[in-house]
């Protein structure tokens, strides 16, 4: 893709065939040769496919959040949402930690808490890092585009 293009990114549930060709097995994607053209051609796609959701990228690919995002009325909305990794690995986090700082209190007698705080902790942390390093690259993103 040349600088300007944007690329007008496929996925979710859908046909098996568009535009008279039939849809590869991964993602797929069509070029537009501007913003306006890739956000019509993208709305238009998930009015005739509805279970379909299509993203906008620039040539740099899907290095962060898309462009513009339109989703059918019956598309598969299965992403994990920020909300979502906030809440859950901030709760998994702090009951692993408590757990653990029981078993540890305990002078590790209570064998259970310490196999739950095993099992959450990592979760926790993992739903926690993956938000930090969301949240980074968006304000690096942000910095870099010129004002």
């Amino acid at each position: 893709m040349a600088e300007g293009e944007f690329a007008v990114l496929f996925s979710g549930d859908r046909p098996e065939t568009v535009e008279g060709e039939a849809t590869p097995e991964g993602p797929f994607c069509v070029v537009a040769a501007d913003m306006a053209d890739a956000e019509r051609y993208a709305r238009e796609v998930v009015v005739l496919y509805p279970t379909m959701i299509t993203r906008v990228y620039d040539r740099r690919g899907m290095v962060g959040a898309p462009l513009f995002e339109a989703h059918g009325a019956k598309a598969n909305h299965s992403e994990i949402s920020a909300r979502f990794r906030r809440w859950a690995g901030g709760s998994l986090f702090g009951v692993g930690a408590a757990l653990g700082l029981a078993e540890i209190i305990s002078g590790f007698t209570i064998n259970w808490a310490g196999m739950l705080a095993a099992r959450l902790l990592p979760v926790g942390v993992v739903l926690l890092l993956t938000e930090a390093a969301i949240v980074v690259g968006a304000r690096r993103e942000q910095k870099r585009k010129p004002r």
